[in-house]
């Protein structure tokens, strides 16, 4: 099996972008014809089952209307685990999605604890918790997904363990939002808490380095804090970076200034409403209005 991150540096040097689309449906947000048909079909489905089929739809639109225009996806699974087990099925339909694209998937799930508990947030996102007789179940088959460092490496372990059978993990070191630096620029023996997060980083990848030269264990860092970012990169050469906090959030191309680490750029920028929501100042269909937003950010973001 590959390495997740030769995986998302082919992904990026096909389509020649670093746009990763972040997926947050917010049902106030979807268009009004989408929501009416699946009301109408409440009855049916469940009220949960509704929205969550709903959610899966639009979900599915997006993906099929940028998939030549991004090189990654990232579901924010809050938005489908609120409405139960249908929610989790609708997530489990747009990994699949993605995936008939060649889309690799990042799961955002902040997910952090211990021992057992870990190596079970790893099966579900990943596969492999035991049916009756023993065999392990699918998951949610996921490529990689979004760790908090916050209990150490040892709660980090049996998500790392996953990178030698092909996945990918990324790890917070300084989010996107404002209060990441109430922690995260803590100074702690010199030097502020996100930098041994990202030297924490740097040792569980070392093991696991692909034929691109990135580590499947990457790193999150907002382009909303320019300066700490490009010191996560300074710490991080081999490491592929998730940056948030572009387009909505307030953040640039500037923000990716000297960002650039091997063949294959080494970083990937996400869009979540940006592009989810087009439309709304667009007009149009929602899947034509992703579109252009995509490709305007994939070429704002430019790299190659």
């Amino acid at each position: 099996m590959t390495n997740f991150s030769d995986r998302l540096a082919q992904s990026i040097l096909d389509r020649r972008s670093a746009v990763c689309l972040g997926i947050d449906p917010d049902l106030a947000q979807l268009p009004e014809k989408l929501r009416a048909g699946y009301a109408a079909r409440s009855g049916e489905l469940g009220a949960a089952g509704a929205v969550s089929a709903c959610f899966a739809e639009f979900a599915s639109g997006l993906i099929d209307a940028v998939a030549d225009l991004v090189a990654v996806v990232k579901p924010q699974a809050a938005f489908f685990e609120q409405y139960g087990a249908p929610g989790w099925e609708a997530l489990r339909r747009v990994v699949v999605c993605a995936h008939e694209h060649d889309l690799p998937v990042i799961l955002d799930v902040k997910r952090g604890d211990i021992g057992s508990t870990s190596a079970a947030y790893a099966a579900a996102c990943f596969g492999g918790a035991p049916d009756l007789s023993g065999a392990p179940l699918p998951g949610l088959d996921a490529d990689a997904v979004t760790v908090n460092p916050y209990l150490g490496a040892d709660a980090l372990a049996p998500f790392v363990e996953r990178c030698g059978r092909g996945r990918g993990v990324f790890v917070l070191t300084r989010t996107s939002n404002p209060g990441g630096a109430d922690l995260q620029e803590r100074e702690c023996a010199g030097r502020p808490v996100y930098l041994h997060v990202s030297e924490m980083v740097a040792r569980l990848g070392a093991a696991h380095v692909g034929a691109y030269g990135y580590s499947d264990v990457g790193a999150v860092a907002g382009a909303t804090a320019p300066t700490q970012l490009a010191a996560v990169r300074a710490a991080l050469p081999q490491a592929f970076l998730l940056v948030p906090g572009f387009g909505a959030q307030g953040a640039g191309p500037e923000a990716l200034a000297g960002l650039t680490s091997g063949p294959a750029l080494g970083y990937v920028v996400n869009a979540s409403r940006s592009i989810d929501y087009a439309w709304l100042s667009r007009g149009g269909d929602y899947r034509s209005a992703a579109a252009a937003a995509a490709a305007e950010m994939r070429d704002a973001i430019g790299g190659f």
